[in-house]
């Protein structure tokens, strides 16, 4: 997937401003820089004015092993999969800020993880938008949803065989347009053509005039919110 710089720079830019880590935080840097979703430790952080703390050579931590490394560091910031926060304990931890991304965040995590004063973020978006497109805060006491789109982004619903858009509350497939539109997949242009297709919904702000479709299902509920609904394919 190519990302111009146009786009990562704006995706940053935005993400430092809503996501609400600051120039105090300590945040763990544990993700290899071949994946995408590094992003949100490394460039967001240091656009923030937050310092890195990178983890140590060799295989990945998990467990008490990072909880100690997390402890002894005095990381307060933490960006990662739910899959790798389910294996740290919450009550031992001075994390102050948390995002997950990268797979569904199941309720009982969030009611494990959710205290007065912590940030709670998960975030959605695939590479083709840039690293992430939508986020919401997470409280136990709501349904797990995506949010809204970030600043400079926008999410509609399309219907999955044509071109259409969907009135909220329907279930439809995720359609990202704005500034953080890929340019494409690099030496594939049948790929291309298929995934971003012409802006034909006209939506503001949305330079390069196309929309990626993403293959996910989802609805607009009630509060304005993005429901995630799994893949069309699955």
């Amino acid at each position: 997937v190519a990302i111009g710089h146009p786009a990562i720079c704006n995706f940053v830019r935005v993400a430092a401003e809503v996501y609400g880590i600051t120039g105090e935080d300590r945040v763990y840097q544990g993700m290899t820089l071949a994946f995408d979703f590094s992003v949100e430790e490394t460039w967001v952080p240091w656009m923030a004015g937050a310092t890195l703390v990178p983890r140590p050579a060799g295989p990945g931590l998990l467990g008490a092993e990072l909880d100690a490394f997390l402890r002894e560091r005095r990381v307060t910031a933490l960006c990662c999969v739910p899959t790798l926060l389910a294996t740290l304990d919450e009550e031992r931890s001075g994390l102050r800020f948390l995002l997950v991304s990268g797979e569904s965040c199941p309720q009982d995590l969030i009611s494990r993880w959710h205290r007065p004063g912590r940030r709670f973020l998960n975030v959605y978006g695939p590479t083709e938008a840039t690293v992430t497109a939508t986020w919401t805060l997470l409280d136990p006491d709501r349904p797990v949803t995506i949010g809204v789109p970030l600043p400079t982004y926008a999410v509609v619903l399309l219907d999955p065989q044509e071109d259409a858009a969907l009135p909220p509350g329907t279930m439809g497939e995720i359609g990202i347009a704005g500034m953080g539109l890929a340019s494409g997949y690099v030496n594939r242009p049948d790929l291309t053509d298929r995934a971003f297709v012409p802006d034909f919904l006209g939506v503001p702000g949305n330079p390069s005039g196309r929309i990626y479709r993403t293959g996910d299902l989802g609805r607009v509920n009630p509060r304005g919110e993005i429901e995630h609904h799994g893949r069309i394919d699955t």
